[in-house]
């Protein structure tokens, strides 16, 4: 019963809602045109939003996002780095209060793991990206919690996006040998910035799209998976950007 009200209640909210909208459409459609004379008909309306259903139902359904991410990961190398370098994935600032991103606190609490296994110095590098304060100072913060000596940290509060993250990065320590620590969807993109800049980047992922477990949760709409599905597409264009224009 339980599995059953999950089932339906993905398909009436968002974005589920959608996959049943454009359903609907497609299929009250079909049904008038088999009442109207073939010079009348719309026989494209029908192909339409069948096409806009299944495109909504594959990009908020884990197992199909887990697929189609598959073409931005890059397999982990070992950890040779002189530095850690930890790229920002964004803060939350709502009604004065700041707090760390998801995705830049998964990153962050790699970084620390690597640390804990071999202590060095680590770069936290994020600036700010439309208002607010810099994600980096926040970041420092959040390694000192975990108990990174402030000493072992350095901030790079400048960047505004992952060329810059390279950019400003190298201008701080140098050619230097480098762990880059960043999200599964990120890391293809980082290491073409990182690359243009330090001669050896080793790299450690951390945080992945989506937890794909082949249950029935797998194959209904979620929000989760629209969301990643966005971020993966965001990526991807990221990358067209970087060959286009190097940066």
């Amino acid at each position: 019963m339980l599995e059953l009200t999950k089932i339906i209640s993905a398909f009436i909210i968002f974005p589920g809602f959608f996959v049943t909208f454009f359903a609907i459409l497609a299929f009250y459609f079909f049904l008038q045109n088999k009442k109207i004379s073939k010079p009348l008909r719309s026989d494209w309306l029908p192909i339409l939003f069948l096409s806009l259903a299944v495109f909504f139902y594959l990009a908020s359904s884990t197992w199909f996002v887990n697929f189609f991410s598959k073409v931005l990961y890059v397999s982990d190398t070992e950890d040779k780095g002189d530095y850690i370098v930890v790229l920002g994935g964004g803060i939350d600032e709502y009604s004065g209060s700041v707090e760390i991103g998801k995705h830049t606190l998964r990153r962050l609490y790699k970084g620390y793991l690597l640390y804990k296994s071999k202590p060095r110095k680590i770069v936290v590098t994020g600036g700010v990206v439309s208002k607010g304060i810099p994600e980096a100072f926040v970041m420092k913060d959040v390694l000192i919690s975990f108990g990174v000596p402030e000493e072992d940290i350095i901030v790079e509060d400048k960047a505004r996006n992952t060329f810059q993250n390279a950019q400003y990065t190298y201008s701080i320590i140098g050619d230097r040998t480098i762990t880059l620590v960043t999200s599964v969807t990120h890391m293809k993109r980082s290491l073409l910035s990182f690359r243009k800049f330090f001669k050896e980047v080793y790299h450690v992922q951390s945080d992945v799209p989506l937890d794909f477990r082949n249950t029935f949760l797998d194959y209904i709409p979620t929000y989760n998976a629209f969301y990643a599905f966005c971020n993966v597409v965001y990526e991807l264009v990221g990358l067209l950007q970087y060959s286009l224009f190097r940066n």
